[in-house]
């Protein structure tokens, strides 16, 4: 593929990670839960590494527990802290505009016995803070809320969030996988419970997720039984994997400035030269650049991806997890874009590669392509 934008599903590894992965596994193979040599330097190795994610991310390094995904971060995380919370709460706040891995946890705890409450959000995308404000009780059992949303990179507000949560003893889940190494992260000052981050959207492995659980906040396992990693998840630990996801966060937050500098320019450039009739989803002012949503005025989504893979572009029509569902982006039904419409979406993303030159020649195909679909008609 020539010119890849569709860096928040995924992104080539970077060369240091790869390095670091090779390296660990050949030299570190050891079962961090044996007791011998081998598994001491083993359990050694993924305590430094908890260590460095709590410097990179202002966490305590007890906090940080690794999974094979974000995806099963998520709903280990989410579940870890309701099997924490009072058996009486039982009401879940949240938004529309959250990850597939979100979604369906979500729709499971509903069949428990969970009353799930989506609050409404703006054309932007931003969370409504009177009515949120509202919704949350004593009553409340947790706060569901994405840090940047994956499919248009609206961003919540969420310290504020989790300030108003911690009135009543509620405790805030965040998906920041779209945050990382994009805008800077606080976790201790933010005031979250718990936070989820993935390697590979970082130019990581993909066998990584990464759960930040705050320490001074009760949670209990998933599964009994469970020893690894205190409880939180079942299974050998992936030392080469952790190893190299936390060597690739390291030059994502320490990248973050300039990159986020080049997507602000790569942003500009793209909304001051779109095609007549695309509009762009969100407000630049309240959305990460790295992620733009684009309505086209006439073709579905489809249509245009599979053009520009013709011309050896990557885009998108939304979040990966999603496509093959046969239904709207939830986030574009949630900011009162109509279904029909809805359909006509297609996402771009950036990374520290992308150029002006790729966005010149992205635009080229869509207004041809546009051009193209007026005339057959």
């Amino acid at each position: 593929m020539k010119i890849y934008l569709d860096a928040a599903a995924t992104l080539p590894m970077r060369e240091e990670a790869l390095q670091a992965y090779l390296e660990t596994a050949k030299s570190t193979f050891g079962n961090t839960q044996s007791l011998h040599d081998a598994g001491t330097e083993a359990a050694n190795w993924v305590d430094s590494c908890r260590r460095v994610w709590g410097q990179l991310l202002y966490g305590r390094k007890d906090g940080f527990y690794f999974t094979g995904s974000a995806s099963e971060a998520n709903q280990l995380a989410i579940r870890s802290l309701l099997n924490g919370r009072p058996v009486h709460c039982k009401t879940i706040v949240t938004t529309q505009l959250e990850h597939a891995s979100v979604l369906a946890v979500l729709a499971e705890l509903e069949k428990e016995g969970y009353e799930i409450i989506y609050l409404p959000v703006d054309e932007s995308g931003i969370l409504d803070m009177g009515m949120y404000e509202e919704t949350v009780t004593e009553e409340t059992a947790l706060v569901v809320m994405q840090l940047v949303n994956s499919e248009m990179g609206a961003i919540q507000d969420i310290a504020r969030c989790a300030q108003y949560a911690h009135r009543f003893g509620v405790p805030l889940h965040t998906d920041m996988v779209q945050g990382l190494g994009k805008v800077p992260i606080d976790l201790s000052g933010s005031g979250v419970a718990s936070a989820v981050f993935s390697a590979h959207k970082i130019a990581g492995p993909k066998s990584v997720g990464i759960v930040y659980l705050d320490p001074g906040i009760h949670w209990q396992p998933v599964y009994e039984g469970t020893v690894h990693q205190n409880g939180f998840r079942a299974g050998t630990v992936d030392v080469p994997g952790i190893v190299s996801a936390t060597i690739t966060a390291k030059y994502a937050v320490g990248e973050q400035p300039e990159n986020h500098r080049n997507a602000e320019q790569l942003q500009s450039f793209l909304l001051q030269n779109l095609p007549f009739g695309i509009v762009s989803a969100g407000k630049s002012a309240t959305k990460s650049p790295f992620i733009q949503g684009l309505l086209l005025p006439h073709v579905e989504g489809q249509w245009m991806m599979l053009q520009c893979n013709r011309h050896e572009i990557a885009i998108s029509t939304g979040t990966a997890c999603k496509i093959g569902a046969g239904e709207a982006m939830s986030a574009m039904l949630a900011m009162g874009v109509a279904s029909d419409a809805a359909r006509k979406f297609i996402r771009i993303s950036f990374y520290r590669d992308t150029t002006i030159e790729d966005i010149k020649k992205f635009l080229a195909v869509m207004e041809s392509s546009l051009l193209e679909s007026r005339t057959k008609k």
